[in-house]
Order: C-alpha cells, then sequence, then structure tokens
C-alpha cells in the first residue's frame, strides 16, 4: 500500500498545472519553509532595501499600462500616473486599451505633465506616448488614421478577441467571434500583413497579444523581413505561455521578449505562477532580447510604478546583473518604441 502510495504521489506530483508548472513545484512554492529557506539561501535577497529600485527607475520605459478611462475601472487615471513616473524620473511611458486608441489622451496627459514641470509642481519631464488596441479587428484604415496622431508610438495585437488565444485555451473559436492574425495555411493574413507595413513604414511598434506560436511564429517572421519592432506580449503569463524554448526561436527572428511585472508578481488575476520562471527566461533569453513593462494597472495589483519598483528589488535580488536590468528597463524599452538611445547601459 505505502508503495503504491508513494507512486501516486510521484505522478500527482509531476502532473503540470498549465504549460509548465508542475504540483510539485507549487508545493515547493507554497510550503511552509519556502519564505524562510528563500532568505536563509539567497542572500543577494537580504540585501535588497527599499530604494534599492531608484537609481534604475531613473531614465526607464514603461511601455504597457492600464489607465484609466478604459473599459473597466483601473486603479489610477493617466494624469495619476504620469504624475508618478515623473516622480521616480522615469523616461517615458505608454498607455495600452485593449479596444481604442490612446495616444490621444497621451498627448493631453502630456501637455499637464510639461505645465506642471513648467510652475513647478515636477521637477521631471515624462514622456507619454499611447497606441492603437486592434480587439475590435486589425482595420488597415483604423491604424491609418490612428497613425495621423501625436505621440502615437504602438499597435497593439487581439487579446479578448484573439482566435489564437481562445485556441491555446481549448475553447474551439469561432472565426467570427474572434479575430484570426494568421490563415488556416499558416500564412499571415492580408490585412494583418498591411498593418504591419504600416507600422514598418511609420516606425511604430507592434506588440502581438494573446496569441499562440502557431500564430506567432509566422508573425514574427513576417515582423523581420519588413522591419517591424514587435514584442511578445507576458508570454511567461499563463494566459499565453510559451516555452522558453519558444520565446528563444522568436527571440532569434528579432523579436522582444516581454518580461513584465506579472508573472513575477503573482496576484489574484493569476495566482498559480513561479515567480522564478523570469528569472530564468531572462537568463537563457538574453537580456539583450528583453523588455520589461509593469502590465500594471488593475484594480486589484499594485500601482503601475510601485510595480515596478517591487519588479525591480526582485530582479535584483534573484541575481540578474545590474548592467542587465538597466537593458531591460531602459535600453530595450526605447528600441521597441522607437526613442532615440540615452546610453544608460552603453548601448547604442
Amino acid at each position: 500500500m505505502c508503495d503504491e502510495h508513494a507512486v501516486y504521489e510521484a505522478a500527482i506530483g509531476e502532473t503540470r498545472v498549465g504549460r509548465t508548472l508542475t504540483v510539485e513545484r507549487v508545493r515547493q512554492l507554497n510550503s511552509p519553509t519556502y519564505f524562510y529557506e528563500m532568505l536563509k539561501d539567497n542572500p543577494q535577497l537580504t540585501a535588497v532595501y527599499p530604494g534599492i529600485e531608484n537609481p534604475y527607475l531613473e531614465g526607464a520605459i514603461d511601455h504597457h499600462i492600464h489607465a484609466y478611462p478604459d473599459f473597466v475601472h483601473r486603479g489610477q487615471d493617466m494624469v495619476e500616473i504620469a504624475v508618478d513616473a515623473s516622480r521616480a524620473k522615469m523616461r517615458a511611458i505608454a498607455f495600452k486599451d485593449h479596444w481604442n486608441l490612446t495616444a490621444g489622451a497621451a498627448y493631453l496627459v502630456q501637455k499637464q505633465i510639461d505645465e506642471m514641470v513648467l510652475d513647478g509642481r515636477l521637477e521631471h519631464r515624462v514622456e507619454v506616448y499611447g497606441g492603437l488596441g486592434l480587439n475590435l479587428g486589425v482595420n488597415p484604415e483604423a491604424v491609418e488614421v490612428a497613425l495621423k496622431y501625436p505621440n502615437m508610438k504602438c499597435l497593439w495585437f487581439p487579446t479578448f478577441k484573439s482566435f489564437g488565444w481562445a485556441r491555446s485555451a481549448g475553447l474551439d473559436p469561432d472565426p467570427e467571434e474572434y479575430v484570426r492574425l494568421v490563415g488556416a495555411t499558416g500564412d499571415v493574413l492580408p490585412n494583418v500583413r498591411r498593418v504591419m507595413e504600416l507600422a514598418a513604414e511609420a516606425g511604430v511598434a507592434v506588440a502581438l497579444g494573446h496569441t499562440d506560436f502557431e500564430e506567432l511564429l509566422p508573425l514574427c517572421t513576417l515582423a523581420k523581413e519588413l522591419g517591424v519592432r514587435a514584442v511578445l506580449d507576458h508570454p511567461i503569463l499563463e494566459l499565453n505561455k510559451l516555452l522558453i524554448s519558444e520565446m528563444k526561436q522568436l527571440a532569434e527572428l528579432g523579436v522582444f521578449v516581454g518580461v513584465y511585472c506579472q508573472p513575477m508578481i503573482p496576484s489574484l488575476y493569476q495566482p498559480v505562477q513561479d515567480p522564478m520562471e523570469t528569472v530564468e527566461a531572462i537568463k537563457q533569453v538574453g537580456a539583450d532580447r528583453c523588455v520589461s513593462g509593469s502590465d500594471f494597472g488593475q484594480v486589484l495589483h499594485l500601482d503601475a510604478v510601485s510595480g515596478m519598483r517591487v519588479f525591480v528589488r526582485a530582479l535584483l535580488g534573484f541575481g540578474v546583473q545590474e548592467q542587465d536590468v538597466k537593458t531591460i528597463l531602459c535600453d530595450n524599452p526605447a528600441r521597441l518604441l522607437g526613442l532615440e538611445p540615452t546610453g544608460s547601459s552603453g548601448h547604442r
């Protein structure tokens, strides 16, 4: 009976929770001793203190923030986040909306920040950008119009309406209900190709949304062909999880890998995560191909800038090199958004 129980326990331990996480790993992360072992076995973590992140946030860019107004309540509005980012001496922020254009609002927030700097209420000017979310469909005409707006820096491909996401979630998606980016033969659809051509011509970034590897591989191949600056949105999050081998394959095509605050900071939205997967992804993909962002703003998360503070502390505490943290926070987001390099990490 004991042997049978041991076999059963071993089998359960190897059972996967999502694509990579095992029951045994969940047990380790949730064990009564994990907290103490983490502190005892990791002297780097005991050296982390509030404020250690300040020099890393100076010049940092958060290219993926959810703010009010939006289709759901958010923890802060755009002006509040911009003020926080200014006080942290960040270089730039960009606001995402799954469905709509944020570039116009970003322009107005920038005017408010500039006025506050001019009259002395703020010391530091943070750059404020927006973009267009394509959940309502990948419409080249809508993109052409959006590109006429000032402060326009990014196109966000479908998320909640992504065919690839629904397929990976086992929902048997109806093509009439969900947005396809790649046809059944594996070719990028003509309207999607045209949007990527427009992005290349305008020099704006493309965030590839909540889709699966089956769509991502042809999309990233095309991005390389067209010279599009593109990023994988939180590919470590179980929502649209990729294997590290898949991330590396796509990164080799020139795409940035998004290592965001979530899932390194697990939350009520996705509580079953292994925070150490972020560190492993950075190590294996390479900091030169990774780009940070908070992806915060949800009402059950930390505020965006507070989330970035904890994120930086965690990266340092778990062994990511100082130069790599600066590359991920400052240099690579600037490249993604097409901003002039500042040389914060000695890169050009």
